[in-house]
């Protein structure tokens, strides 16, 4: 796949299929508003081409001499990534299969997680960048993203509870939780980024 002489950008890859993560949920928040099958069906194509981008990038890591440090948290890097487009589409299915109608803080949060894989996104193509401060504070960005979607994931929960039947109660948790995780797998991601940013420290 790759040329003896040709240096692949293991970046690159890695801002690929951060690319399709943002496709994918940019996707999601305006079916979350007007529930389009085109949206839904651009979803489900977005997540197996970002699947596609992760086997490329496994099979580099796995056939290129690089370090077996390097290769880990590429690896590591990626697989959390792929994660991101997996959750999106995971939220379309849950839509889709319980006709759920998403309430505005669900809309609030998933356009949180939106502009956290943005800055993700951004962080990558600035890798390269002098200026470290920027990607460091790219980095918290994501946290402080992550740690309001939590709040608002708890305030949820409890206008739920106050305000809703059992049956509403059980999707709704459940769809705001998946919302939840998916803040969480972002800044997961952050982590991972941060991690392999700290080892590429000459």
């Amino acid at each position: 796949m790759f040329q003896k002489k040709q240096k692949p950008d293991a970046i690159r890859m890695l801002i690929l299929q951060c690319e399709q993560a943002e496709i994918a949920i940019s996707h999601l928040v305006q079916y979350m508003v007007s529930p389009d099958p085109a949206l839904a069906d651009s979803i489900d194509k977005t997540e197996k081409f970002a699947d596609k981008e992760q086997a490329v990038l496994s099979e580099y890591v796995e056939n290129t001499f690089i370090t077996p440090v390097s290769r880990h948290y590429l690896f590591n890097l990626s697989r959390v990534i792929d994660d991101l487009t997996d959750a999106v589409m995971d939220l379309k299915d849950f839509l889709v299969f319980f006709d759920y109608a998403p309430r505005e803080m669900d809309v609030e949060m998933a356009r949180l997680s939106a502009e956290s894989i943005h800055i993700l996104t951004d962080a990558l193509r600035k890798w390269d960048s002098k200026d470290s401060d920027e990607f460091w504070e790219s980095v918290r960005k994501i946290r402080k993203n992550e740690n309001q979607v939590k709040r608002m994931y708890w305030e949820d929960i409890r206008q739920i509870v106050q305000n809703s039947s059992l049956q509403e109660v059980i999707t709704s948790r459940e769809f705001c939780r998946d919302l939840n995780e998916l803040a969480r797998k972002i800044e997961k991601a952050a982590d991972r980024l941060g991690d392999l940013k700290i080892k590429s420290i000459k």
